[in-house]
């Protein structure tokens, strides 16, 4: 995980989770079977969320708002899924197949029909959902993937400054959430 997909050996991930190599070819065929459930198993969680909000009963900003909170609330859970998000995003997706990938459209068709509705309602602005889900996403990575970073470099670096809680994270970027889609007041 720490050397990424191409980084990994198969050798060293048996290894690591006490198993023979021999039994992890034979249950996933090859690393990239082993990645590909690796995967999905992480990304599932955040697809079964989406399908929990668009069954519910909330409105379009109400959903936006679980939504990301739901994934701030998995990445604490499973720490390893914003480092593997970001990993692959700086590798172009070169190692995700495509239901791994098909997973992660799931969630941007969500961002993307919850928009719409909310448009339709008079309740949110149009606005492009690919910038919506990267204006949460980045920070929301940044923030969970970086935590042994700044739990390194800001006590030597600037002691007086504590860092935000995930609870804060979330409020800050909950309150930008509702900043960058509020309908104009200004309308001609």
């Amino acid at each position: 995980m720490e050397m990424g997909f191409s980084g990994a050996r198969v050798e060293a991930i048996a290894r690591v989770a006490h198993a023979n190599k021999a039994m992890i070819y034979y249950h996933f065929g090859s690393k990239q079977g082993l990645y590909r459930a690796v995967l999905l198993r992480l990304f599932s969680s955040v697809v079964a969320e989406v399908e929990r909000l668009r069954a519910g009963d909330l409105t379009p900003e109400q959903k936006l708002g679980a939504l990301y909170g739901r994934i701030a609330r998995h990445f604490g859970n499973q720490p390893a899924l914003p480092q593997i998000m970001l990993r692959e995003m700086l590798a172009g997706g070169k190692a995700m197949d495509l239901e791994a990938s098909r997973t992660l459209g799931v969630v941007l068709g969500f961002v993307a029909e919850t928009i719409e509705e909310g448009v339709r309602a008079g309740a949110l602005r149009p606005v492009h959902p690919l910038l919506i889900h990267i204006t949460m996403m980045g920070p929301l990575m940044l923030h969970f993937a970086g935590r042994s970073f700044r739990d390194r470099l800001l006590p030597r670096e600037m002691p007086q400054l504590s860092p935000p809680g995930d609870e804060d994270v979330v409020a800050h970027l909950l309150g930008v959430l509702d900043r960058s889609l509020a309908p104009s007041r200004n309308k001609l």
